[in-house]
């Protein structure tokens, strides 16, 4: 095959496992971030790794774990540079405004992802897997790495950290009502109204 039927071949491949995983991975990109544009950048920047790296994926089911691994080590790259440069950035707090002015980022929204910023690592990418994504607790298991139990766990205890940032009465109401995890991940994740959809 020549340089340019292998390259095509290479896109083809790329887009073929791509194509179908983009949404789920467009909203986990968007809750990780916060503001439409920074989602954007994370999206480009994944998938531009993903693919000069395409060629040291062994399995192609691992594909969309793949991106999430990209697009953590993206997003811990950045938040090391930006402790090591500071905190403050012109263009970055430009934007910040410019998105404040958004009428599709609502008041909600934005307490919700500051809110989802204070959790723990664990807790928070397993309920943006779960709950925003709209991963099956299957795959946020071969995501995370961890057991089925343990998913559960960090999207109950995710829920009762939100609840009481958020204060969220009846859904700490509905939790501390059940005696163990297993019930209360069943009931919350059961209820029609969740305090995460948005």
């Amino acid at each position: 095959m020549s340089q340019p039927q292998e390259h095509t071949a290479k896109q083809q491949a790329f887009l073929a496992l791509y194509e179908p995983v983009h949404a789920p991975f467009a909203r986990f990109c968007q809750a990780r971030v916060f503001h439409s544009a920074d989602a954007k950048d994370l999206i480009s920047e994944t998938v531009l790794q993903a693919y000069e790296h395409f060629d040291s994926l062994r399995h192609k089911e691992a594909f969309l774990h793949f991106l999430f691994g990209i697009a953590t080590r993206i997003l811990r790259n950045k938040s090391r540079r930006r402790k090591f440069w500071g905190i403050f950035s012109a263009p970055e707090a430009e934007e910040k405004h410019l998105d404040s002015q958004n009428p599709e980022l609502t008041a909600d929204v934005r307490l919700l992802y500051e809110a989802l910023a204070k959790l723990p690592e664990e807790q928070r990418e397993a309920i943006i897997l779960f709950e925003i994504s709209g991963f099956a607790l299957k795959e946020v298991q071969a995501i995370q790495g961890c057991s089925l139990s343990a998913v559960k766990s960090r999207v109950v205890r995710g829920k009762k950290r939100l609840a009481r940032l958020l204060n969220d009465q009846e859904t700490l109401h509905v939790l501390e009502n059940e005696p163990s995890e297993e019930a209360q991940f069943e009931k919350i994740s059961s209820r029609a109204q969740v305090s995460l959809t948005f």
